[in-house]
C-alpha cells in the first residue's frame, strides 16, 4: 500500500455505532406516523419485520430511506399508504431520534486511537455521510465525549452549519488532525454509490485519488470509492454489510476493526 495522506471514510456504521438508533428512531417514526395515518394496527409492521426490509434499502438521505422502506413494506397492499405525507413524516425522525440519541450512540472500539494514529502521522480525514449537519453534530458529539460537545447538538444558538464547523475545529485540535471535514447530504446532489461525496472530499482536502484511502461498513461505501477510482478501499464488517458483502462490492481488504487500521497506515 502506497503511503496514505487522507482517509475518507463513511460515519454511520462505520466510525460512529448508530445502527440501533437508525433502526429504532426510524422504526419508531414510521410506527407513529402510520398509526396516526390511520393503518389497522394488524397492518403496523414489527420491529423485526422493519429492520429487515430497512436493511435493503439504506445508503440515501433519511426521508428517502424511510419512503423506500415503507413503500417496500406495504408493496402488496398499496392501499394502507395512499396519501402518505413523506416530508412531514420525516419532520417527526430528528426529534424522536435525539431524545434517544444519547442511549443507543456510541464509538466503535478503536475510533479514538485511529483519530490519534492520524495526527501523529499527520493524515488528514474526511467523514462522508448521507446524513445532515445536525446528525454529525449529534452522534459525534455524543460518542466522543473527550470533545466536551455531547450537548451542542441541542443549542438553538447556532445554526447546524456552525455547529458542524465548530465539531471539525475540535477533533482537528484535540487530535492534532492537519485537516479534518465532513461532507454531508447538504454538499452533494446524489447519494452513494455516486462518487460525488468522495470527489468533494478529496477537493476539499486537496488530495489526489492515490493518496487516500475509503473506509465504508456497507457496499455502497465500497461501490462509491470504486466508482471515485479511489484504489485503496477498505471494508470494516462491524457495520451493516458483512465480509462477503463488502468483497463484492470492491473493497481491496476487510477488516472487523477500527483497531487494525493503524497497522494499514
Amino acid at each position: 500500500m502506497s503511503k496514505i495522506k487522507a482517509i475518507i471514510s463513511d460515519a454511520d456504521g462505520t466510525l460512529v455505532n448508530t445502527l440501533y438508533l437508525i433502526r429504532h428512531g426510524q422504526y419508531e417514526t414510521a410506527k407513529t406516523y402510520l398509526t396516526q395515518h390511520g393503518v389497522p394496527i394488524k397492518h403496523i409492521p414489527s420491529y423485526e419485520e422493519y429492520e429487515k426490509h430497512l436493511h435493503t434499502v439504506l445508503g440515501g438521505s433519511a426521508r428517502e430511506t424511510l419512503e423506500r422502506t415503507i413503500k417496500l413494506i406495504y408493496e402488496e397492499i398499496p392501499e394502507h399508504i395512499e396519501g402518505i405525507d413523506y416530508d412531514v413524516l420525516h419532520d417527526m425522525l430528528n426529534p424522536i431520534q435525539d431524545k434517544i440519541a444519547p442511549e443507543y450512540v456510541k464509538a466503535y472500539p478503536g475510533l479514538e486511537n485511529l483519530l490519534k494514529t492520524l495526527g501523529k502521522k499527520k493524515i488528514d480525514l474526511a467523514i462522508f455521510t448521507s446524513g445532515t449537519p445536525h446528525h454529525v453534530v449529534r452522534n459525534f458529539g455524543i460518542a466522543i465525549p473527550e470533545l466536551e460537545l455531547t450537548s451542542l447538538f441541542t443549542e438553538d444558538n447556532r445554526t447546524d452549519l456552525e455547529k458542524m464547523h465548530m465539531l471539525e475545529q475540535k477533533m482537528e485540535q484535540y487530535f492534532n488532525i492537519p485537516k479534518m471535514i465532513f461532507i454531508t447530504c447538504d454538499d452533494i446532489t446524489a447519494n452513494k454509490p455516486d462518487p460525488e461525496s468522495i470527489l468533494v472530499a478529496l477537493d476539499r482536502l486537496s488530495k489526489s485519488k492515490e493518496d487516500a484511502l475509503v473506509l465504508g461498513d456497507h457496499k455502497v461505501d465500497i461501490q462509491a470509492g470504486m466508482n471515485a477510482g479511489i484504489p485503496t478501499r477498505v471494508g470494516v464488517s462491524h457495520g451493516f454489510d458483512d465480509v462477503d458483502a463488502l468483497k463484492k462490492a470492491g473493497a481491496t481488504q476487510v477488516i472487523h476493526s477500527l483497531e487494525e487500521i493503524p497497522t494499514l497506515l
